[in-house]
C-alpha cells in the first residue's frame, strides 16, 4: 500500500484538484447555463412527482421554444440524477441545494471516469509521463471539466467510453473472461442508454473484441465456439439491460424505436415558427454544400473552440491563449501520428490482427461522433459545438499523447540521455500548463462571471453587453 500511494501521489494530487474544481463549478453555476440544463432538470422534477418515466410527448416537460423534450431520448442520466436529489430531499427543500444534488450525479461519472481513465493510461503507454499526459488531457481540458458539474447526458456517455476501452483492452490480457464480458456488457449498456452521439463505441467493441479471436484463431488456437458464445453473452446481456427502452419506444412512437423521428414530428408541431425544423437555419436549407460549410465558414475554428471549451458568457478574459495552446498541442500530436504511420508503412511493419482491431476501433470512435456533428448541422440545425464532438474525447488523446510520444522518442534517439531529461522537462511543463489553464478558468472566467449571481436555482437571461462584453 505504502508503495502504490508513493508511485501514484501526483495522480491523487490531481484528482483532489479536479474533484474540487468540479465541485466549485457545479456550486458556482446558476440554472442553465450548461446546455439545455433545465430541460433534462424537467425530467427528474417529473420522474420524483409522478414516480414513472415520462413520454417524449409529456406536457409537463415540453420546451415550447424548440417544440420538443428529452423525453424522446435515453433518459438514464435523469434516473441517476432524481436518485440524488431523492436522497437530498430527506434533509433539505432549498431548491439550488435540490440542483446541486442532480450535479452530483454528472461529478460521480467523473469520478469513474478519472479512475478508468487513470487505468487505461498504464494499458497504452510505459512511460509514466505520457501516461500523466493522457490523464490530464482528458480530465483537465476545459470542456471535459464543465460537463461533469451540470445536468446533461454526455458525463455518463464520457464515463462509459473509458469503461469500455479498458474492459475491451484488458479482455487480451485474460482472453476475455466471463467477468471481463460481464464488465463490458454493463459499460457498453451504459453507452446505449446515454447518448446517441457515443454509439460509435458499439462497432468500436465489435471491431477489438472480434480482432482479438480473428488473431487467436489465425494463429492456430481454435477459438470460434469461444467467441461465439462470449459474444452472445455480451450481446444478450446488452439487450436484456437496454431493450426495455426501444422496446417502449417502439410502442409508444408508432415503431420509431430511437424517438429522432417522431421528436422532430413534435418540434414541427410545438416549436416556435423560427424554430420548427422546416425553417431551421441549416447549410442544406440555405443552398450551401457540405464543403463550403466545412471551409468557408468558421464551423471548424468554433468547434474546435467548442472541444476546448468555450465556458461562461463572453466576458472580458483573454482567452484565445488557452486555443492556441491546446491547438499546437494536438497538431504536434497529429504530426507525430501520421509521421509513425508513414514510417511503420515504409519500414512495411505489419500490425497483427489484434492491433489492427484496436486501431480501427479507436479510429471510428474518433471519426463517427465528428460525422454526426457536421451532418447535425448541415442538415439539421446549424450549431457548431464542441461537445457534440465529446464521445471522441479518450481515443482522441490517445493519439495525441501517442504522436508526442513519437517525437520525444526521435529526439532522445539524437540527443541521447539530453533528448531523454529535455522530453521529460517538456512534458512537465506541458502538465503544469494545463493545471494554469484550469485555475485561470476557475478564477479568471467562471467566478468573475457567476460571483455576482443571487438566485442561481433560476434560469438567468442576458443582454447583448453580457454575452459579447461589450464589444
Amino acid at each position: 500500500m505504502g508503495r502504490l500511494i508513493r508511485k501514484s501521489w501526483p495522480e491523487g494530487l490531481l484528482f483532489l484538484f479536479v474533484l474540487g474544481t468540479w465541485l466549485f463549478w457545479a456550486f458556482l453555476l446558476p440554472l442553465n447555463e450548461g446546455p439545455d440544463e433545465n430541460m433534462r432538470l424537467q425530467i427528474v422534477q417529473f420522474i420524483l412527482e409522478y414516480r414513472k418515466l415520462p413520454t417524449g410527448w409529456q406536457k409537463e416537460i415540453m420546451d415550447y421554444t424548440w417544440g420538443f423534450t428529452y423525453g424522446f431520448r435515453p433518459i438514464l442520466p435523469q434516473l441517476l440524477e432524481a436518485l440524488f436529489v431523492w436522497g437530498a430531499m430527506m434533509f433539505t427543500k432549498d431548491a439550488f441545494s435540490l440542483l446541486f444534488a442532480a450535479r452530483l450525479a454528472s461529478i460521480f461519472c467523473g469520478i469513474v471516469f478519472f479512475w478508468y481513465v487513470w487505468k487505461l493510461g498504464g494499458v497504452f503507454f510505459e512511460k509514466r509521463i505520457h501516461r500523466q499526459l493522457f490523464l490530464m488531457l482528458n480530465v483537465c481540458l476545459p470542456q471535459s471539466v464543465f460537463l461533469f458539474t451540470y445536468l446533461n447526458c454526455d458525463s455518463m456517455a464520457l464515463m462509459a467510453s473509458a469503461m469500455i476501452l479498458y474492459y475491451l483492452l484488458r479482455g487480451e490480457r485474460d482472453s476475455y473472461s466471463v467477468r471481463t464480458c460481464m464488465c463490458l456488457g454493463g459499460s457498453l449498456s451504459l453507452c446505449v442508454l446515454s447518448y446517441y452521439n457515443a454509439y460509435g463505441f458499439l462497432v468500436t467493441g465489435v471491431l477489438i473484441f472480434g480482432g482479438f479471436f480473428l488473431d487467436r484463431i489465425r494463429k492456430g488456437e481454435k477459438r470460434q465456439g469461444e467467441f461465439w458464445w462470449k459474444g452472445f453473452l455480451i450481446l444478450g446481456l446488452v439487450l436484456a439491460l437496454t431493450g426495455w427502452w426501444f422496446v417502449r419506444n417502439y410502442r409508444l412512437y408508432d415503431g420509431d424505436f430511437l424517438g429522432l423521428k417522431t421528436q422532430e414530428a413534435c418540434a414541427q408541431r410545438y416549436a416556435m415558427d423560427i424554430f420548427k425544423p422546416s425553417g431551421r437555419r441549416n447549410g442544406m436549407n440555405m443552398g450551401m454544400s457540405l464543403g463550403d460549410m466545412l471551409f468557408r465558414t468558421d464551423w471548424v475554428i468554433l468547434v474546435f473552440k467548442g472541444f476546448v471549451g468555450v465556458l461562461a458568457p463572453l466576458t472580458e478574459a483573454r482567452r484565445d491563449w488557452i486555443f492556441v495552446g491546446y491547438g499546437l498541442l494536438f497538431l504536434v500530436g497529429g504530426l507525430g501520428i501520421l509521421w509513425e504511420c508513414v514510417g511503420g508503412l515504409r519500414g512495411r511493419r505489419c500490425l497483427d490482427v489484434f492491433g489492427i482491431g484496436v486501431h480501427l476501433g479507436l479510429v471510428v470512435a474518433v471519426v463517427l461522433p465528428n460525422a454526426l456533428n457536421v451532418w447535425y448541422s448541415y442538415s439539421n440545425d446549424y450549431q457548431p459545438q464542441g461537445r457534440y464532438s465529446m464521445p471522441m474525447l479518450v481515443p482522441f488523446m490517445y493519439y495525441v499523447v501517442r504522436g508526442v510520444g513519437f517525437f520525444g522518442t526521435r529526439v532522445q534517439e539524437r540527443w541521447g540521455e539530453r533528448g531523454k531529461n529535455f522530453g521529460k522537462i517538456a512534458g512537465r511543463l506541458v502538465c503544469w500548463w494545463m493545471v494554469l489553464v484550469l485555475g485561470f478558468c476557475s478564477l479568471g472566467i467562471m467566478w468573475p462571471a457567476y460571483q455576482d449571481v443571487e438566485n442561481k436555482a433560476e434560469v438567468r437571461v442576458y443582454g447583448l453587453e453580457e454575452l459579447f462584453g461589450g464589444r
